[in-house]
This record gives C-alpha cells, sequence and structure tokens, in this order.
C-alpha cells in the first residue's frame, strides 16, 4: 500500500441478464451510486445486468469501477459493460471469482441465479475457512433470503450459527451500506 491509503472495494454480484427496465436494475444501480458515493470502488465481473447497472450508478457518482472479466465468457459472446473502468482479464470462471473474492474488501449480493449463487458460496466458505480475512458479506433480495432461509432449516445441525453468521441480511442499498460502515 502506498502512502495514500486505498480506497476499499466492494464486489457486488447478481443477476448477469437484467433490462434496464426492470426494478432491479434501478435497485443495482443505486447501490453502485451509494457504494461511490462513500468513496469506495465497485468491483463487479464486468458484463450485463446487475454488473452494468452497479458499474453504472457508480461511474455516474464519479467512483471507480473495476471490471473482473474472463476469456470463458467473452469466447461465449459476453461483452464488458460500458462502465467499466479498469478491466482485469481472467483466463476462467474460476480465476475470475477467486480474482473479485481476494480484492473485495466486502462483498454484496443481489438476486441472481447460479453464478451468483456460486460467488455468495465462495466468499462464505473462504471466509468460513479463513482463507479470506473475516470481511461483510451481505445479500440483498427475496431470492437470497428465502434461499438461504431454507438452507438452515434443512441443514440444520450442520451449519454452525457462528458460519450462519457470516452471512447478513439486508433489504435495501441503504442498509447494506450502512452494515459495511458498521464493520
Amino acid at each position: 500500500m502506498t502512502a495514500k491509503a486505498q480506497a476499499m472495494v466492494v464486489a457486488v454480484f447478481g443477476a448477469a441478464f437484467l433490462p434496464e427496465n426492470d426494478p432491479a436494475y434501478q435497485t443495482a444501480r443505486e447501490l453502485g451510486e451509494r457504494i461511490a458515493r462513500q468513496g469506495w470502488v465497485v468491483a463487479t465481473g464486468g458484463y450485463g445486468g446487475t454488473m452494468e447497472a452497479v458499474s453504472r450508478g457508480a461511474a455516474e457518482a464519479g467512483g471507480h469501477t473495476i471490471g473482473v472479466t474472463c476469456e470463458t465468457l467473452s469466447r461465449a459472446g459476453r461483452r464488458t459493460n460500458a462502465w467499466v473502468r479498469e478491466e482485469i482479464r481472467c483466463e476462467t470462471i474460476r480465476e475470475r471469482l477467486f480474482t473479485l473474492a481476494r480484492r473485495a474488501d466486502a462483498a454484496i449480493a443481489l438476486d441472481g441465479g447460479i453464478g451468483t449463487l456460486a460467488e455468495i458460496t465462495f466468499c462464505w466458505v473462504q471466509i468460513q475457512t479463513g482463507e479470506l480475512s473475516p470481511r461483510p458479506l451481505i445479500v440483498i433480495g427475496p431470492v437470497w433470503k428465502e434461499t438461504l432461509d431454507a438452507f438452515f432449516r434443512s441443514a440444520d445441525g450442520y451449519v454452525k450459527d457462528l458460519d450462519r453468521a457470516i452471512i447478513r441480511f439486508a433489504v435495501s442499498p441503504l442498509e447494506a451500506v450502512r452494515m459495511i460502515q458498521a464493520r
């Protein structure tokens, strides 16, 4: 680290395909703006949907955005969104996920699918095992609240309370940012 302190990096995970007129797009855009207004850096997977929306919100608020992309998805036709200011190119999805998790001082997941679930669980197990130092891991939205509540009920006895507490639930971008500030 240089003499000037580096800004906190907040990784944001979410749906890869999300139209601009979807309310979830506006939620992601608001989250990006709130992160940038704190002076924090937004890091995403760099493509469309939630990644575009959060990057757009941050960039429009004057914040810095990082997109961690990969050859695997680029070969599949995905394009880096226009709001990414710094691209980190990885070879594989695995390397991309590892890079995002390692660079993040905090992580927030909005509603999404399989990729978002993988990102949440990867960060969660990395923190749980000590591979990553403790850091905020926050989920926003009904998909993760319902999914994780069902998991906790079904896995009762397999997941310790301490490990459950790694993941925090927020109802809005404002609450998620406040949770990070409190840490």
